[in-house]
């Protein structure tokens, strides 16, 4: 069985004390993508004061969304609280297969990020959803956390989950915005309806909350995240039901070290998550000088990793 690891949604946030240089930058990453890709168009979906939504899209399909805002700095007991004025760039996804629109997703993020880079704009990574994805069918896959955390539940193995073609490993219902990070499994070929081949996505989200407290840049963050979940595909439906039963009567008893006495292990996907951890010390790195603008070609370095949006 065959499988891709990738990104497919990144959030970017930029942070200033000034509303005027919170409306500059936001014009000039709008200038810079609009000057830089015919085939993108934009509009403004909500504005007051400062706050404003503006999404660009390609033929219908929405590519990225940039958002302003601002909140108070530190505690609510502290008498010295300042606003401070945000710019959130949400990418909609790098990995749709369509390669065209897959291409335009990433030159516009590299583009953002080039400008800002340029023009000496910190910013920071808000979210980030890491992909694996199988071609194989949905029903010959399964997942589940292997490192649990205190305070969260999860969904056992017969437990009946809320769509046939999803299966989600925490439960978090409508909380999930305030979590630092989830994971599940669904069918990607039935999400998107347009990919002319069987894939079965793997998807972990990490959000904010995981962004404040770690430091996802340190080298095997990723994998190491990754690593606290098993993505299971077995070569038939008789394997799966005689693992899943083994893992539902003994997994509660058997510590994390010795999981690989079920036999688990053997339908194990351990995804390498190498070429993405350069992908993103790259990426924040990039400059405009290294890119062959108006036509955009991405440069070398991200041309390393294109198996992850061929």
């Amino acid at each position: 069985m065959n499988f891709t690891v990738g990104i497919d949604s990144i959030q970017l946030q930029v942070e200033v004390l000034e509303g005027e240089r919170q409306r500059a930058i936001f014009n000039d990453i709008k200038k810079a993508l609009s000057s830089t890709f015919s085939s993108l168009y934009g509009f403004e979906t909500y504005k007051k004061k400062n706050l404003s939504i503006y999404t660009f899209f390609t033929a219908g399909t929405r590519i990225l969304e940039l958002k302003t805002g601002g909140y108070l700095s530190g505690h609510h007991g502290n008498k010295n609280r300042y606003t401070i004025y945000y710019i959130s760039i949400e990418m909609a996804g790098l990995k749709r297969y369509d390669a065209t629109t897959d291409k335009l997703s990433l030159d516009s993020l590299v583009r953002v990020v080039a400008y800002l880079n340029t023009n000496m704009i910190g910013f920071n990574v808000n979210s980030l959803d890491v992909y694996v994805d199988m071609q194989c069918p949905f029903a010959f896959t399964y997942a589940f956390c292997n490192k649990k955390a205190s305070g969260v539940k999860y969904h056992s193995v017969y437990e009946p989950q809320p769509y046939a073609t999803s299966h989600y490993i925490e439960k978090y219902d409508h909380t999930h915005k305030r979590v630092m990070k989830r994971a599940y499994l669904y069918n990607k070929s039935v999400k998107e309806g347009n990919i002319n081949r069987i894939i079965t996505r793997f998807e972990l989200k990490l959000q904010p909350r995981f962004f404040s407290k770690f430091n996802y840049f340190a080298w095997g963050g990723l994998r190491d995240e990754l690593d606290r979940y098993h993505i299971l595909y077995f070569p038939t439906l008789q394997d799966k039901e005689i693992a899943l039963w083994q893992y539902a009567q003994y997994g509660h008893l058997i510590r994390r070290r010795d999981l690989y006495k079920l036999g688990l292990d053997r339908y194990r996907v351990i995804p390498d998550t190498s070429k993405l951890e350069d992908f993103l010390m790259e990426l924040i790195n990039i400059h405009e000088h290294e890119l062959n603008l108006p036509h955009m070609l991405i440069p070398s370095i991200f041309r390393g990793i294109s198996q992850m949006y061929d």
